[in-house]
């Protein structure tokens, strides 16, 4: 199976060389979604925990997107350190990002559980113990392990209460579109050279994150 992500499609503009253009642009266009979103919930008058850490969440994924972009635009061997320097927070904000849906559970549809505070320490945990795994084995199935381990319990926990709390069900939804993410990168099923499995996945990603901001506003105003 031809791997297309790997196809040369560098082009020039003004003597800047950008590799994998596509690719870096809707990465640039997700950065600046997420911003978007964020910028709206700030509209909204709330003093929740639960609602900093849903801002917070579209803050990480803002900066995540941005630099991921420019690791993809501005390196055409994805080795080295400036390769790198860019690839490793682009992991770190995208762990960081999942945390923060965790905890904004925590504060929200988990408030009133008497498991609170096991569920709190295995955040932290798991946010320390894949942050350290990042950096020792540079693999992004890292991230991806760790998405499942962190997102589907939030997942289950929002479908669950999705008739006592107004917008849950939305970001149920949202993560059960992230996952597609994942089974469109370990397929590798890409159009073309200009269309691969890493846009498509970036398609999944602009949709997830939508239809999380649904879910998130309902929960801010409500």
């Amino acid at each position: 199976m031809i791997d297309y992500a790997k196809i040369d499609t560098t082009i020039n503009i003004g003597g800047i060389a950008f590799h994998q253009p596509v690719t870096a642009f809707t990465d640039f266009i997700i950065s600046g979604l997420c911003f978007f979103f964020y910028w709206q919930l700030t509209k909204i008058p709330t003093v929740s925990k639960s609602g900093t850490y849903w801002k917070l969440f579209y803050v990480f994924l803002t900066c995540a997107s941005f630099v991921g972009g420019c690791s993809h635009a501005f390196f055409a061997v994805h080795q080295g350190v400036g390769y790198k320097s860019f690839w490793f927070p682009m992991q770190w904000f995208n762990i960081f990002s999942a945390f923060c849906v965790q905890l904004a559970t925590l504060h929200s549809v988990l408030k009133n559980s008497p498991k609170k505070q096991i569920w709190k320490w295995s955040y932290i945990i798991q946010v320390i113990f894949f942050s350290v795994a990042v950096l020792v084995f540079s693999n992004f199935l890292v991230v991806i392990i760790y998405s499942a381990i962190a997102l589907i319990p939030v997942m289950v926990i929002h479908f669950k209460k999705k008739d006592k709390e107004k917008g849950s069900e939305w970001i149920g939804w949202g993560i059960v579109i992230l996952f597609f993410t994942g089974i469109v990168n370990g397929t590798k099923v890409s159009i073309n050279e200009y269309f691969t499995y890493l846009d498509i996945a970036h398609v999944f990603l602009v949709a997830s994150f939508s239809v999380f901001y649904i879910g998130i506003k309902q929960k801010a105003i409500s």
